[in-house]
């Protein structure tokens, strides 16, 4: 009774005094998604995260944030140890041997669930999100490839700007014009390129060719049209137009030379644009890659960045959401205005969160206009592998110590193996 008696009398008490009486928040569900962007205030991660907990009040973001040089091999332990992220960031080119070691879920039922709309993305990016039958991946941002090139080195040497159609031969020429030798040294290269496979993978995609062949049984560098894309930049570096390896380790990458103006053309992506784009003393513009003869089809690479669904995720249906939200209209927004790329979503892609950003390239839409005929960056269970041999090889080749075709039957020959096992 006396414990009676004072329960009511202290609900007389709140009633008086005017005391809101609340029940307790519902915990919220933590969704952790690994990284290895830094995500400070002010970054487009803490952008995404504060956009996505406004929206879905009862679902909180923590970063994990996995230095890029450990990244991938740090979360597949994880995997392997049952205790993965929720999400997982994911470079393209990892699709292909992530699948087949079952570190991913397919997200079709998540998909089909939610309600997440395939059909507004890109047909490419909408093709490059699937691997062996399945949809292993929702996209964080996207880039094509284009030239870009000095305004200011072509008008020194009084050549004209490139424009579409043009072709290898006509980027020949103008790389010479614009090589410049000052005291038997080379102050200004014509064009250079990062002798890593994203560096010359959208010249091999210009004459048809692949690292890999249609079956992705065997490697295809060896293949004549590889062959040729391979001798014609070989030719480069032998000619002077390009730097050679030797040449090249003042700047460490092509990008580099181009950002310090030690190269008029460079075959860049959209996030390289937004960096060259920081620089006032910049005078640059973008235009499409060269076909690789008259008459042929225009083609270039399709880059695309992942969100994906980690086999043994905590909480999978929370985590697809903040997937979808990523890679919606909203998230892709926000990947827009603060420079992450391209959105993936076409009409969020051609309106002002992409088109509109102030800044160089004047001609920004080149981005988009490539997309058409934009290839997906090749996927395959042995890449890591493969791309180890490849690079080995075809050092020597940039630095003048054997031929291509001795190069790539060396490539065919010790990656055989790798397609068999």
């Amino acid at each position: 009774m006396r414990v009676r008696r004072f329960l009511v009398g202290v609900m007389a008490l709140v009633l008086l005094l005017g005391i809101a009486v609340t029940p307790c928040a519902a915990a919220k569900t933590k969704v952790r998604v690994s990284t290895w962007w830094s995500f400070e205030t002010g970054s487009p991660l803490d952008a995404l995260k504060a956009a996505f907990e406004a929206a879905h009040p009862d679902i909180e973001i923590e970063y994990l944030q996995i230095p890029s040089s450990e990244y991938y091999t740090k979360v597949l332990t994880m995997i392997a140890g049952g205790t993965p992220p929720d999400v997982a960031m994911l470079g393209m080119d990892k699709l292909g041997s992530w699948v087949p070691r079952g570190a991913l879920q397919e997200l079709t039922p998540y998909i089909k669930e939610a309600g997440y709309d395939l059909n507004a993305l890109f047909p490419a990016v909408r093709k490059a999100i699937e691997f062996r039958g399945g949809i292993y991946a929702l996209p964080r941002d996207v880039t094509t490839s284009v030239v870009a090139y000095n305004k200011t080195l072509f008008d020194q040497a009084g050549v004209a700007y490139p424009k579409a159609g043009w072709t290898r031969q006509d980027f020949l020429r103008t790389a010479r014009a614009l090589t410049k030798v000052e005291g038997g040294r080379t102050t200004v290269f014509g064009y250079a390129f990062d002798t890593f496979a994203d560096g010359f993978v959208d010249w091999l995609f210009t004459n048809g060719a692949n690292f890999i062949n249609a079956e992705a049984n065997r490697d295809a560098l060896h293949e004549p049209k590889a062959v040729e894309v391979l001798k014609f930049l070989q030719g480069m570096v032998k000619e002077g137009i390009a730097p050679s390896p030797s040449q090249a380790e003042a700047f460490k990458y092509a990008s580099s030379a181009f950002a310090i103006q030690k190269t008029a053309m460079y075959v860049a992506t959209v996030g390289w644009a937004n960096s060259f784009a920081k620089d006032p003393n910049l005078n640059w513009d973008v235009a499409p890659m060269p076909v690789w003869a008259a008459g042929m089809e225009p083609a270039c690479r399709l880059w695309v960045n992942f969100w994906t669904l980690p086999k043994g995720s905590t909480h999978p249906k929370e985590a697809f959401k903040v997937m979808a939200f990523f890679a919606g209209p909203e998230g892709q927004k926000i990947v827009g205005e603060t420079r992450m790329g391209i959105p993936a979503i076409q009409s969020v892609a051609y309106g002002p969160a992409f088109l509109g950003l102030p800044g160089a390239p004047e001609h920004r839409q080149v981005f988009l206009d490539v997309m058409e005929n934009a290839k997906p960056f090749p996927l395959f269970p042995e890449s890591d592998q493969y791309f180890t041999v490849m690079r080995r090889e075809l050092d020597q080749v940039w630095a003048g110590q054997r031929s291509v075709e001795e190069a790539v039957a060396a490539i065919d020959e010790q990656t055989r193996s790798l397609f068999n096992k």
